[in-house]
This record gives C-alpha cells, sequence and structure tokens, in this order.
C-alpha cells in the first residue's frame, strides 16, 4: 500500500454567488498542492437534499471549516476520496445540518482534487480510474429560456425550456450549437414582443413575459433554425420544477398564464401534449416529488422521452434505484451539493449506470465560476451536463469542457440514445 498524502491546510472564507447571495469558499492544500472550491446554492430545492449550511449561514460555514474541519489538518489521506469519510463522521448527523452541505461539499471537492494533483492528475482522470470509466464528454444541455422560480412574475410558469445538441460530433461543435440557438431565439422573442429588453433569469435564459406553449414555440423554431443551418439535430426539453407549480391546497397544478389548475391526470396529459406538439426530448420533474407514481405513468406513456428526477431522487443512490426500477424514469440529475461529498455522488452516478439510466450532472441557479462539475461528468460517465449557457458562471462549465476535450480530444463525446 502506497503511504498516505498528508493533508496540510484547510482555510474558508464567505464569497458570493450568480444571485449575489453570500456563500462558502474553501482551500485545501495537500502535499503542497491547494485547490480552491466555493459552493453554489439552489432556489428550487427537495425536501430531502441536506441542508446547505449550517445554522447561523455561510458566516457560519466558514467559521465551521475554519475552527472546527481544520482539526483534521496533519492527518494522512489514504485515497482520494478519504476526507469524506471523516466530513460524515465529523458531522453526524444525516442531513450535514452541523457542517452543511455546502461547506462539505467544497471541502470534499478542493481535498480531491489537490490530492488529484499531487499525482500530476486532474480531477476527472483520477476519479475515472477511481470509477474504471473511459473519460468521454457529455452533451450539454442548455437553458434558453426561463420562468418559475428563476424568473420574474409574467415569465412562464415551466421552470427551464432546455435544447441539447443530440447530433453533435464534438464538444465544440456541441457549444457552438447551442449558442446558435440561443442568439435565434433573442432574434424571434424580439419579433415575437417588440420593445423585449431580452431580460435574462437566473440562469442566463431570456425571461419575457409569455405563456409556455408560445415559449416552446419560439425555443422549438429556434432549434429548428440551427438544425437547418448546421445540420446538428437539437433536441428540445423542458425543466418543470413540478413541486413547485404544485398547489397542494387545491390538490392542482397552476398554469395562471393560461387559466388552467390541473389535477396531476390533467397535468400528465397536458405535458404529453407538448411533448407531441414541439417533438420534446426530455422532461425533468415534471410533478410534486411526492407524486412518483404519476412520472411512472407518464414514461410509461411516452417511452421516447427521457423523464428526469431532480428533486425526486436529490443525487441519492438509493433514491435513484428505486424510481428506476419502479419506472417512474430514465435520468436522473446529479448535483453533489444535494448529498455534500463526492463519494456520496460517485454512488448516485454508479446509481444509473448499473441500472441503464442517464446521469444528468447539474449546476444550480445560484452558481459561481468554478467548473468541477465538468470534472465529475466527464470522470465519472455523466451522458448530458445540465450547466447553462450565457454568463461567466455557466461559460466556465463548458469551456472547461473544451480545455478537457483538448486532453481526451473533442470528439469523444457520448451518445444520447432517445
Amino acid at each position: 500500500m502506497s503511504p498516505g498524502k498528508r493533508l496540510e491546510r484547510i482555510a474558508a472564507r464567505v464569497v458570493f454567488d450568480s444571485r449575489g447571495d453570500k456563500t462558502v469558499e474553501v482551500e485545501v492544500t495537500v502535499e503542497g498542492y491547494t485547490s480552491r472550491v466555493s459552493a453554489p446554492s439552489g432556489k428550487s430545492r427537495g425536501k430531502r437534499e441536506v441542508v446547505p449550511f449550517p445554522e447561523g449561514g455561510p458566516e457560519a460555514a466558514a467559521r465551521v471549516a475554519r475552527e472546527r474541519v481544520s482539526r483534521l489538518t496533519g492527518t494522512e489521506l489514504e485515497s482520494l476520496l478519504a476526507l469524506d469519510r471523516r466530513l460524515i463522521e465529523m458531522d453526524g448527523t444525516p442531513n450535514f445540518s452541523h457542517i452543511g452541505g455546502n461547506t462539505s461539499i467544497a471541502l470534499s471537492v478542493a481535498c480531491a482534487s489537490a490530492y488529484a494533483a499531487s499525482e500530476g492528475k486532474q480531477l476527472y482522470a483520477a476519479l475515472a480510474q477511481l470509477t474504471g470509466q473511459d473519460p468521454a464528454l457529455p452533451l450539454p444541455l442548455s437553458n434558453v429560456l426561463g420562468g418559475g422560480a428563476h424568473a420574474a412574475p409574467g415569465a412562464p410558469e415551466i421552470q427551464e425550456f432546455l435544447i441539447i445538441p443530440l447530433g453533435a460530433r464534438t464538444i465544440k461543435q456541441a457549444v457552438e450549437a447551442n449558442v446558435a440557438a440561443y442568439r435565434k431565439l433573442g432574434k424571434l422573442l424580439q419579433r415575437e414582443l417588440p420593445g423585449f429588453p431580452l431580460g435574462k433569469g437566473d440562469e442566463g435564459g431570456y425571461a419575457p413575459p409569455i405563456g409556455n406553449r408560445k415559449a416552446l414555440e419560439l425555443v422549438r423554431a429556434a432549434a429548428d433554425e440551427v438544425y437547418d443551418e448546421t445540420g446538428v439535430e437539437m433536441g428540445v426539453g423542458i425543466d418543470v420544477a413540478g413541486s413547485n407549480i404544485y398547489d397542494p391546497n387545491s390538490n392542482r397544478y397552476a398554469l395562471r398564464s393560461e387559466g388552467l389548475y390541473l389535477t396531476g391526470r390533467e397535468f400528465k396529459e397536458y405535458l404529453a401534449d407538448l411533448t407531441d406538439e414541439f417533438r420534446l426530448v426530455y422532461i425533468e420533474d415534471p410533478f410534486s416529488e411526492d407524486s412518483p407514481q404519476l412520472y411512472a405513468d407518464l414514461q410509461r406513456d411516452l417511452k421516447s422521452v427521457l423523464v428526469c428526477g431532480d428533486d425526486l431522487v436529490v443525487t441519492r443512490a438509493e433514491l435513484i434505484e428505486e424510481e428506476v426500477r419502479r419506472g417512474a424514469i430514465r435520468a436522473a440529475i446529479i448535483k453533489p451539493n444535494q448529498v455534500g461529498t463526492v463519494s456520496l455522488t460517485v454512488d448516485a452516478v454508479a446509481a444509473c449506470i448499473v441500472n441503464s439510466a442517464v446521469a444528468v450532472a447539474s449546476h444550480r441557479s445560484g452558481e459561481t465560476t468554478d467548473a468541477y462539475i465538468s470534472q465529475i461528468a466527464v470522470g465519472l460517465g455523466c451522458k448530458v451536463i445540465k450547466c447553462g449557457l450565457i454568463g461567466g458562471e455557466r461559460v466556465a462549465k463548458l469551456n472547461e469542457l473544451l480545455r478537457i476535450g483538448e486532453e481526451i480530444g473533442e470528439g469523444r463525446m457520448r451518445r444520447l440514445l432517445i
């Protein structure tokens, strides 16, 4: 057995994310190699996610890292993810309420990155070696029009309208196709809404005052124009964020822009109609997280569509396995800060792969300029990465994929068969 590597330093501070909210950033030094990582935060959160910060918020999180977790300095790390077990033991709760999931994931990623660097590797290469994956580039799933909790009143109730370059042959072509669709959508919106200032939501997608069907009509048109010009097949999808649309008082899904208040069964038919009309290939979180049977019914009816769980499974391997076997989903969102460590993220992706589901590495709405989800997506075998498109905190992830592509080959792309 090779000797362990010395954990030499842990530092932490409060920084700001893309919404201007406070979050925690850490620095970890292993064998003279330092990695700095900051944690994102989500506005639309599942009930079973870990707690993002301990009581007292980001300031308390940074203090916990500096005063408590830093006691681990001087210890020997026997493997890439050795810190994770110690963080779980130190926290001692099932939801990271003492350390905070954001603090923990920042420490976990920073330590793993520094450990990999001490061996002359990037994180993706070290993770691929650990898991036996052949590194390859995921397809970028990009939010081009936003609504729901990520936009101002008047925007669509559906939270995200997404495009994915299914036919891209290289990562460069994939990113260029998504950017082209975004620009075409902007022109279509200006034509549809003269005077609309092309305002944007939390994740950089346009946030116009239009209904769900009109939004899909314009996104579909932009995607088709890109296909006509480039030959790259463009898929269209939606993140419904069903828990946010669902009104528990009336037991209805409220689409106020259309004057619709639908039961779960009626909302399922509504989504099926949208799928047929706009050729959707991906539907994320279509219903409340407490309605897995509706997921299963929708996936049964729409066999060629990837129904994807986020709030339903919150990056937990056991929940992913349960819902895939139930037939509720064919894909799962992978957000490392939902579980708090890289090790648990590895388990979640493995649960997808073993059960023939698509792992979708994902950003959060309140992001930082860190690009570690790109490293994780490549190293663990995620076929898709949902990382936004416009804005420095979003394009940072795409640019990281371009850099990794220079190392492994920009044409080494994961393929998505729908």
